[in-house]
């Protein structure tokens, strides 16, 4: 599985591969290392239509997606 950050303008980059069980933490790190003064206070995930599972961070604008390839 990939795991891709979608920006506020959706579009999207190539985080990681990651495994199942794993992209939350996955997503978490990478956000840290995109702004580690983020805090993260919660965390939901949901599958779309297309089977993508999304990650929400609680940002609001931007998002995590597990995409199966």
């Amino acid at each position: 599985m990939k795991l891709y950050f979608q920006h506020s303008d959706g579009s999207q980059s190539f985080v990681c591969d990651t495994e199942d069980g794993h992209y939350v933490s996955d997503a978490l790190e990478d956000l840290h290392k995109r702004n580690p003064n983020y805090k993260s206070y919660y965390q939901r995930t949901w599958m779309d239509d297309n089977g993508w599972v999304w990650i929400d961070v609680g940002d609001h604008i931007c998002f995590y997606i597990v995409k199966e390839v």
